[in-house]
């Protein structure tokens, strides 16, 4: 080696060794780095080590045993190995399987939505597909008798569902409860009850109401031979509640 020229790595070990009265084996105890290690690093034969960061590590523990610098160390190390100058410090250590990946927080959410969305259809499926539930007060007969040419129809029905009667649209609460008022016609009066569902179904059920006037009352309750139905005196008002399901 000519003066002035600096030392190479394995030649800086080898003189501090020299200097400090140490063996190999001495120096692997007390860094915990194997002998065979160290002696690819001063024989130089670096493309037999580990990556780079694993021979980072050792010079470290090797300066500190030897009380050197450890970066200069490093950078000869780099000097003398112009192929690991180029890529080894873009060298990964190996994956530890142990380590917990980190989870995405925005996959974490897409699922989460379409768990709630998955859920909600869940318990909308009855609804959704199945025959709509009405519940009619007021027509628990059919015919259903009355003596007053108004009429009020309310109930009960699946708030996501419509409902129409005789065509004409009505609406419920939030609830699902409706009522709306009629005009009755002396005699047979028939209602159209139809529920569509929210994919569609249309499902429909007919109610009558027989209006019996006062001209008619006044006679008692006379015998409708033609329909075999008994027209119901002045003082009796059908208010049983009806649940059935429509048929499509």
């Amino acid at each position: 080696m000519t003066q002035g020229e600096e030392k190479s790595l394995s030649e800086l070990i080898i003189e501090t060794l020299k200097l400090k009265g140490m063996t190999l084996e001495k120096l692997s105890q007390s860094t915990g780095v194997s002998e065979s290690s160290l002696e690819l690093l001063i024989e130089e034969r670096f493309t037999s080590l580990p990556s780079a960061p694993y021979v980072h590590g050792y010079l470290m523990k090797i300066a500190e045993a030897l009380n050197l610098d450890g970066n200069d160390l490093w950078q000869r190390y780099l000097r003398n190995n112009e192929e690991l100058r180029r890529s080894g410090e873009e060298d990964l250590l190996p994956h530890n399987r142990f380590i917990t990946k980190e989870i995405n927080k925005k996959v974490v959410v897409i699922i989460a939505g379409l768990v709630i969305v998955a859920g909600y259809f869940a318990l909308r499926l009855p609804s959704l597909f199945g025959t709509p539930e009405l519940t009619l007060k007021n027509l628990g007969g059919n015919p259903t008798v009355v003596q007053s040419v108004n009429f009020l129809i309310e109930g009960n029905m699946d708030p996501s569902d419509t409902l129409s009667v005789n065509g004409e649209m009505v609406y419920p609460d939030k609830e699902g409860y409706f009522k709306k008022s009629i005009v009755l016609q002396p005699g047979f009066n028939t209602l159209v009850f139809q529920v569509k569902q929210l994919l569609g179904n249309a499902y429909s059920v007919t109610k009558q109401i027989y209006y019996e006037t006062v001209t008619s009352s006044q006679h008692g309750a006379p015998q409708n031979s033609q329909n075999n139905i008994t027209t119901a005196p002045s003082s009796l008002v059908t208010t049983s509640t009806s649940r059935f399901n429509g048929t499509q």
